[in-house]
């Protein structure tokens, strides 16, 4: 007969053989079916199915909600009806949000180019739902890259093939790939630009056209003076100078340098650079009769013009205060000769001089763009001219008709995006003209802008000296 000490060494055995397996059961429990991951939602359209992910573990599955969800001993799981059912795989818990099934399927881009060996995944999406699962890709066309179960999109070669996308109840959009060679170099639409306090600015990549780069970036290396999205567009920050740097995903690189200054008097920064905008000029003023009938035109409309300045007219006092409105209210000033008696070679440098001082000391502010009397151009005006030499695209002729029909008929005829009008601000007829064609002409969407404006819109930086009939 045993001891009894034998007996109580064999119950505290026992004991801990049951705490043993208890502790073994609830270790494989753990790690057998509690995956590590938190717990998850799944958007699902109504009658949709999906497969819970298989990772290599024995998992039990379970439905709380089974008129909403259901699941089976595989893991796939079948949405019912609309609402909100839980689903038990193994310890982990998954909230199955049931939504209507999709009416249509959208992608943003209906077509995009990709560089060989760039990567790209595709974002499909069900209008005003919330599903974001069920999506399937099928490919026709050239074999130029390949694409997964999830819309990851390789490019393997040139070529372009379209990819239908389509939701498991059959609402299908497609889109086309076409894919290019890596670039071997890009450029930006400019080296340096400067932009203006208040103002948006925009730059523009420009790859070779049989290469293309999907994923190029760009980036400010300064962003306290500028910033820059992923549209390429600009916004200052602070007076400063920032390097914009673009580079595609094979490592190609293109730099502008962004000067950010405070704008001038006659710069309005809330113009729509994407809108056609016409520059309108007038010549041998100002008369202030008529000049002043002329800025309350473009005052009233909220337009701006160049003012082409003959110095020695500004003696009178109501042609001096002219000059004075014009600053206050932003027009750009412009030199045109002191006394309008000398053309082409005879143009003289105190012809020029004489007027530009004449302006500053009337008003504080010189003139920013030059016309030579007559358009007739010399080597001495060239060189000391001081400022950009616009003439015109679009002659109006106002002198010679002095007729105001005639005027406003010509310019809308003649009238296009980037153009330059010729006028002259001492003409009634002129004036009787601007008063109808300012209004008809921001009715047919055009900008009425000055010189200045027109070449900080157009993007392009205007060199002393140089002449300029529009600007495109």
């Amino acid at each position: 007969m045993k001891s009894k000490s034998a007996y109580r060494f064999m119950s505290i055995a026992f004991v801990l053989l049951l705490i043993l397996i208890a502790c073994s059961a609830v270790v494989i429990n753990y790690f057998m079916y509690n995956p590590s991951e938190a717990d998850t939602e799944i958007n699902m359209g109504i009658g949709e199915t999906y497969e819970y992910p298989d990772d290599g573990y024995r998992i039990r599955f379970y439905s709380y909600n089974k008129d909403i969800a259901t699941i089976d001993k595989d893991g796939v799981i079948t949405a019912c009806s609309k609402g909100t059912a839980q689903i038990a795989a193994g310890r982990k818990r998954i909230n199955i949000n049931v939504l209507d099934a999709p009416e249509s399927v959208e992608i943003d881009e209906k077509s995009f180019s990709l560089g060989v060996g760039e990567e790209y995944t595709l974002a499909p999406y069900i209008p005003n739902s919330e599903l974001d699962t069920g999506f399937q890709y099928n490919v026709s066309g050239d074999e130029a890259f390949t694409i997964d179960k999830n819309g990851k999109i390789k490019a393997i070669k040139a070529g372009k093939a379209t990819i239908e996308i389509s939701t498991y109840n059959g609402k299908t959009v497609s889109c086309e790939v076409r894919v290019g060679n890596p670039p071997e170099k890009i450029t930006l639409s400019a080296n340096s630009k400067t932009l203006y306090m208040g103002a948006t600015g925009k730059v523009y990549i420009n790859i070779p056209a049989d290469c293309a780069s999907k994923k190029t970036t760009i980036e400010s290396d300064n962003e306290k003076v500028i910033t820059v999205n992923s549209k390429c567009e600009l916004t200052p920050i602070s007076v400063g100078s920032a390097t914009i740097k673009a580079t595609t995903y094979n490592g190609k690189t293109a730099e502008c340098q962004i000067n950010v200054v405070e704008k001038p008097y006659y710069i309005r920064t809330d113009l729509d650079p994407d809108k056609p905008m016409v520059a309108f000029t007038f010549d041998d003023g100002p008369n202030s009769p008529t000049t002043n009938r002329i800025l309350k035109v473009f005052e009233k409309n909220n337009a701006s013009c160049t003012f082409f300045i003959v110095g020695e007219r500004t003696k009178s006092k109501a042609n001096a205060e002219c000059i004075k409105r014009m600053v206050k209210n932003g027009f750009q000033l412009g030199n045109h000769t002191y006394d309008h008696l000398h053309y082409g070679s005879d143009v003289t440098i105190q012809d020029i001089t004489k007027c530009a001082d004449r302006l500053n000391d009337l008003c504080g502010f010189g003139p920013t763009a030059f016309r030579p009397t007559g358009g007739f151009m010399s080597d001495v005006i060239k060189k000391n001219c001081g400022a950009p030499i616009i003439l015109w695209s679009i002659d109006t002729e106002d002198w010679k008709t002095r007729n105001a029909d005639k005027v406003y008929h010509r310019i809308l005829n003649e009238v296009k995006d980037g153009g330059i009008v010729l006028l002259h601000d001492i003409y009634p007829t002129t004036a009787e003209a601007i008063e109808h064609v300012i209004p008809k002409l921001i009715k047919n969407g055009y900008q009425i802008v000055n010189v200045a404006e027109l070449a900080y819109y157009k993007g392009k930086n205007l060199e002393n000296g140089k002449i300029y009939y529009s600007i495109k």
